[in-house]
Order: C-alpha cells, then sequence, then structure tokens
C-alpha cells in the first residue's frame, strides 16, 4: 500500500492527539498565555458554549497583540485570534488533515466529533510523528523531544 492510501484509509483518531485548552472568548490573553506555557502547547482552541471550535489564538496572535501594544491583562483573547481555524473530524482520513497542514498552512487542528465537539488537537506535530511510527524501521528517525542520537552514543 502506497503512503498516499494508507493516509486515504486510516482515521485521524489514530493520530497522537493532544488535549486541547478550550477556553471561551472573553478569557484575557495573559491567562491563556498562562495555560499554554503550564500545558506546552502553542495554542488555545477558543469555543462556544457547546465547546465548538470558533476561533484559534497562538503565537502569531500574541506577537499581534504585542505589535498593536494592547493590555495583555485586559484584552480578550478573541480580539486577536485567528477565525480560520482548522477542523477535521476524528473519522475523516489523515489525509485530509495532512492537506489542511500542506495545502491550508494549519500548523495546529481542532479535532472534533460527529456533532463538531472539540475532543483534542493535531496538527503538525501529529503527522509527524505519524509518519516516524510507519518509517521507523525503514529511515532512521526520532521522537520529536528526544535528546539526538548523537548525543546518547558512548563517548559523546
Amino acid at each position: 500500500m502506497s503512503f498516499k492510501e494508507q493516509l486515504s484509509r486510516e482515521q485521524i483518531r489514530t493520530l497522537p492527539l493532544r488535549d486541547a485548552i478550550a477556553l471561551d472568548e472573553h478569557t484575557v490573553a495573559r491567562a491563556a498565555i498562562a495555560l499554554m506555557r503550564t500545558h506546552s502547547l502553542g495554542c488555545a482552541v477558543i469555543v462556544d458554549p457547546g465547546c465548538r471550535p470558533q476561533g484559534i489564538f497562538n503565537e502569531q496572535s500574541i506577537i499581534r497583540m504585542l505589535m498593536a501594544g494592547v493590555s495583555l491583562d485586559t484584552t480578550a483573547i478573541s480580539a486577536f485570534a485567528d477565525p480560520d481555524v482548522g477542523i477535521v473530524r476524528a473519522d475523516d482520513p489523515i489525509l485530509f488533515a495532512w492537506q489542511a497542514v500542506v495545502d491550508q498552512g494549519h500548523r495546529f487542528l481542532c479535532v472534533t466529533d460527529d456533532e463538531g465537539y472539540l475532543i483534542g488537537l493535531t496538527g503538525q506535530r501529529g503527522l509527524a510523528e505519524y509518519v516516524c511510527d510507519c518509517y521507523a524501521k525503514q529511515i532512521a528517525v526520532q521522537r520529536l523531544g528526544s535528546a539526538p542520537w548523537m548525543l546518547q552514543r558512548e563517548g559523546a
């Protein structure tokens, strides 16, 4: 089976999903940033009261806020969030996530259930880990976040 066929057959739910930081639109930026740092995550998802994604607050949002000179203590994240949030369903083929990252430029993707409720995040990192798992025995790969193999060998 080719790589593209494999992406078309396997569902997004098989990707490594990260827990999303789900916040309402009125959350102030400093609180969102603190949560993002605590959870080592580059974004927070703005959700409606039903926990459906409405926007994404990420590092680019923070940069736009700083460039505008607004207060992180009083400005709501919705004022600088990106409304073009990438959303995929858990039962969609992985190819959909691949296209959203490669063709549409999304770094993070909100994964939802059939009713549109947020269940987690994936994106560039999830796809990279998937590729590493698929080809671990065929090419030299290293898990994201691990120490480089050159530093682990004897005599390093």
